[in-house]
C-alpha cells in the first residue's frame, strides 16, 4: 500500500517478503513513487517481515547511491534490523527501528 504525503510518501509493506514477486512488487512501488514525487522523501515501511530479499537489498542501495532517491527503510521486526545491522546496512540504507512514520 502506497499513502501519499505532503511532505513523504509511504511504501507499507506488511507480511514476509521471500518471493520474487514480493521483490518485484516492492521494486515497482518504489519505481513509481519516485517518477509520480520525484521531490519528495519516500518511506519503505516493512511491519512485520523478518527477512529480506537480496534483490530488495541492492535495489533500495543502488536507489540511494546512484539514483539518489531520498528512500528511508523503517523496521518493525528486530530480527530484521540485526540482519541489516550485522550486514553493516543500516547507515547505506537508511535504516530506522519501528515501522510508523513520523508524520502518520
Amino acid at each position: 500500500m502506497t499513502k501519499v504525503h505532503s511532505e513523504h510518501v509511504d511504501i507499507v509493506v506488511s507480511g514476509t517478503i521471500k518471493t520474487i514477486a514480493n521483490a518485484q512488487t516492492i521494486k515497482e512501488a518504489i519505481r513509481k513513487a519516485h517518477e509520480q514525487h520525484s521531490d519528495t522523501i519516500i518511506n519503505l515501511i516493512i511491519k512485520d517481515s523478518f527477512i529480506i530479499t537480496s534483490s530488495v537489498i541492492g535495489y533500495v542501495i543502488k536507489s540511494i547511491e546512484m539514483d539518489k532517491i531520498a528512500l528511508h527503510v523503517n523496521v518493525g521486526s528486530e530480527e530484521l534490523y540485526e540482519m541489516l545491522e550485522d550486514m553493516n546496512l543500516i547507515d547505506v540504507m537508511n535504516v530506522r527501528k519501528d515501522y510508523r512514520c513520523a508524520k502518520a
